[in-house]
């Protein structure tokens, strides 16, 4: 039995019975196994987040080859099932009597042997007739939910904001698997020497086109376990989310604050952007992402970040309007990186997001209070939803004495990136980016 295979379904299973995000589950049993070598590794990952990228249109597949409905089967059988699916239906690569083969195999020796005979039949039914397969729906809204494998509700709101054009644009780029991208470190390189070493090392970097530390690197396989990571020469990160520290323009010497902050992506961002001069308190209430956090920061050289571990919900243990600029990177239901957490859109319902914008306002109020008079205010979420976003804001602006400030003039290289208001908007489709908005605020009482 494959043990790739067999680490994939274990993971599948867990995420399916806690419903919890599958990256930590992932980290854990395939990352982290010293029993698996890089390829075992790279095809867990492939049949995990690829089934997890196309799950209801491969389980559309299966039940039209099935007798029983998946949901009434054993998890080992359901999950060994979507894993055969996927491999026929979606990876030219692995031979048709490998993938329905190996399933069999899973479920032989995870203690289902009876089910043998039926996964199977189910399976060779699926390769015969995969070509004749048709996904009918009865509506255009339902097709394009089947098609690119999404939640129907947040089809309706996509559509409904977009078009369906546009929209189905972005179904497909939130299933694409998306570039590995890495900022650089400017206080212990720049970006063409970065450049230099990598392509010297046997990576395939190039540029981003508009994130002046980004780097795309075509073939990463090893990159994280080399010499470059080690000596703290880049992080890993989103061309997307370094345009968005970007904005809050941190300068030398300034008093940051960052609400949400580990594990430090955008915090060490801003720290290398103020050339490790000044200080960032870096608030967050997950104390093992606030070791992440640490980590990160011993690895890139920098010394100016103090990590406080603290609920921002409650009123914060920092001097009132004692902060030059303030990031809130809120929680939300990050239906804007669905490409690189595909879980998501199984996970989250339709009511989260006007749950989780209670939540975000609470958040932004209690950063607020730490600007001081004309400083700036960052509001970013990884979520593209309008109640999360837009709506946030607009409550935001009632009640604070705050203004919304406009970042295009000082932005020409990604004047794209802006709405007609003045917010940062990042779309997959668009821009080849994850999906991120942000507004800017600026303090108006003296």
């Amino acid at each position: 039995m494959d043990p790739s295979r067999d680490r994939a379904l274990e993971v599948l299973i867990r995420w399916e019975r806690r419903g919890s995000p599958v990256d930590p589950l992932f980290h854990r049993l395939v990352e982290g196994a010293a029993d698996l070598d890089r390829r075992d590794k790279a095809l867990a990952r492939e049949l995990v987040y690829g089934v997890l990228r196309w799950l209801s249109k491969l389980d559309y597949a299966l039940e039209r080859f099935s007798s029983r409905r998946l949901r009434r089967l054993n998890p080992v059988v359901r999950n060994a099932l979507r894993l055969g699916a996927y491999q026929l239906l979606m990876l030219d690569r692995i031979p048709p009597w490998a993938a329905v083969s190996e399933s069999v195999e899973l479920v032989k020796a995870r203690g289902v042997p009876h089910a043998a005979g039926f996964v199977n039949a189910v399976l060779r039914a699926l390769e015969r007739g995969r070509d004749s397969l048709r996904f009918d729906a009865p509506d255009e809204l339902s097709r394009l939910a089947l098609k690119w494998a999404h939640p129907l509700w947040l089809v309706k709101r996509w559509v409904g904001r977009w078009g369906l054009q546009e929209a189905e644009e972005l179904l497909k780029a939130s299933n694409a698997i998306p570039p590995f991208a890495i900022r650089v470190n400017p206080l212990r390189s720049n970006r063409e020497e970065l450049l230099d070493r990598l392509q010297k090392e046997g990576f395939s970097p190039r540029p981003t086109p508009r994130s002046p530390w980004g780097i795309i690197v075509e073939e990463p396989e090893g990159l994280l376990e080399s010499d470059v990571f080690e000596a703290g020469l880049f992080q890993v990160q989103d061309e997307g989310a370094q345009l968005v520290s970007w904005l809050l323009t941190p300068q030398p010497g300034d008093r940051v604050l960052d609400l949400c902050a580990a594990p430090g992506g955008k915090t060490t961002h801003l720290a290398e952007m103020m050339g490790d001069q000044g200080e960032i308190v870096a608030v967050d209430v997950n104390p093992r992402k606030l070791k992440l956090l640490r980590e990160n920061c011993r690895r890139l050289g920098i010394s100016i970040v103090r990590p406080l571990r603290y609920d921002a919900r409650r009123p914060l243990p920092l001097p009132e309007k004692g902060f030059d600029r303030v990031l809130v990177d809120a929680p939300c239901t990050g239906l804007g990186v669905l490409r690189r957490n595909p879980d998501t859109k199984w996970r989250v319902r339709e009511g989260d997001p006007e749950r989780l914008s209670r939540l975000q306002l609470n958040i932004l109020e209690q950063g607020a209070k730490m600007v001081r008079p004309q400083g700036m205010l960052l509001y970013s979420t990884c979520t593209l939803t309008e109640e999360e976003n837009e709506e946030v804001v607009k409550r935001f602006l009632q009640e604070n004495p705050f203004e919304l400030a406009d970042p295009r003039p000082f932005f020409p290289e990604i004047r794209d990136f802006f709405t007609s208001e003045g917010f940062f908007l990042a779309l997959p489709h668009r821009h080849g980016t994850d999906g991120f908005f942000a507004a800017l605020f600026r303090r108006l009482e003296a």
